[in-house]
């Protein structure tokens, strides 16, 4: 009988996976978003800001489910703000943010930052695949 060779480190990922994310990581996660976010306020015409900024509040808003209900409510209005800038975006040709959505976009991120702080890796990854399939569901109509 022929047996496979396990991969004798595999408990260090199981491990980290399952501890705080790291400072280093957060901080350069924060930074990009921070980033996307400013060009977004400065009206640029880069759809991958958009997306890099909308796909952290959709993840957060699941995070967030997950946590407590205190955390949604920033998260949805967040999201909204979002959704504005999108029109914004549509009608001007540039991304932008009303005096609403700079408030809330502000509260948003803070609170992303925080769980993201404060989540596993695990927590994080299992909340980007459940906001993946929370689109799929919203695109196929199933999803109320």
């Amino acid at each position: 009988m022929k047996r496979r060779l396990k991969d004798a480190t595999a408990w260090v990922g199981v491990i980290a996976a399952r501890q705080q994310t790291p400072k280093a990581i957060a901080d350069e996660a924060m930074a990009k978003l921070y980033s996307a976010y400013a060009d977004l306020k400065g009206g640029t015409t880069d759809d991958d800001m958009f997306d890099r900024v909308a796909a952290a509040i959709n993840v957060g808003l699941i995070r967030a489910e997950q946590i407590d209900a205190v955390c949604v409510a920033p998260m949805l209005e967040a999201r909204d703000a979002l959704i504005r800038c999108d029109a914004i975006r549509g009608k001007h040709g540039r991304y932008g943010f009303d005096e609403p959505g700079l408030q809330a976009m502000a509260a948003g991120l803070e609170v992303y930052e925080e769980m993201l702080r404060k989540s596993t890796p695990l927590q994080m990854r299992q909340a980007m695949t459940a906001s993946i399939a929370r689109m799929r569901q919203q695109i196929a109509g199933t999803l109320q």
